[in-house]
């Protein structure tokens, strides 16, 4: 049962620690760096009410934006793609990591028309490339895209190198928030807390 005295962000952060989509050690992050703490998002596929938590939390966001089609990166913002399309009643495209060299040979897979407007949505932002790349792809499809939202900002750099390239970064929370979230929840200790954060300003 959901703790009713905390507010819709706040149970999203302790479900994601519960179903075990936030974890502290030693990693190696995809970008390269270092960090205390890791998120493994791909688990919401196990977790049907996690994942409409995490669809409505989306919601909250790209229903202030204006576009045509959800773009989901691949693999990771995929399912989360998905559960937001039928969240909101909204078309759904991605791109391919490669062209398929068969069959139509398409380099976006979904039904969207020249000119289209695309919100792209992906897990979680560490530097943004993966992103910018994406944002890419589409342009290259004859899309426009200039909005893109995370379920988590992982707060290095991310937002300022999109904003560079002239596009926007919308979070649904931050790293940090989430940390605060559960050191008040009593998830994690202070200790924990203290070396997760530290690792962020790495």
């Amino acid at each position: 049962m959901p703790d009713e005295s905390l507010t819709p962000l706040e149970s999203l952060a302790v479900t994601l620690y519960d179903i075990g989509a936030v974890q502290f050690g030693k990693f190696k992050l995809h970008s390269g760096k270092k960090s205390r703490v890791y998120l493994d998002l791909r688990v919401l596929v196990s977790f049907p009410a996690a994942l409409r938590q995490v669809a409505s939390a989306y919601r909250t966001v790209l229903e202030w934006l204006d576009f045509d089609v959800i773009a989901a990166t691949p693999l990771a913002g995929l399912p989360i793609g998905t559960a937001i399309a039928l969240d909101m009643n909204r078309p759904l495209i991605y791109p391919r990591k490669t062209a398929k060299s068969y069959g139509t040979g398409k380099a976006i897979e979904g039904m969207y028309t020249i000119g289209d407007t695309a919100a792209v949505v992906d897990d979680l932002v560490t530097s943004g490339d993966s992103i910018i790349q994406m944002i890419a792809a589409l342009k290259a499809g004859g899309l426009r895209a200039t909005d893109a939202v995370v379920l988590i900002d992982r707060e290095q750099g991310g937002v300022e190198n999109l904003h560079a390239e002239g596009y926007r970064l919308h979070a649904i929370m931050s790293l940090s928030y989430l940390l605060s979230v559960l050191l008040e929840q009593e998830r994690i200790s202070e200790k924990k807390y203290n070396k997760a954060v530290k690792s962020l300003r790495k």
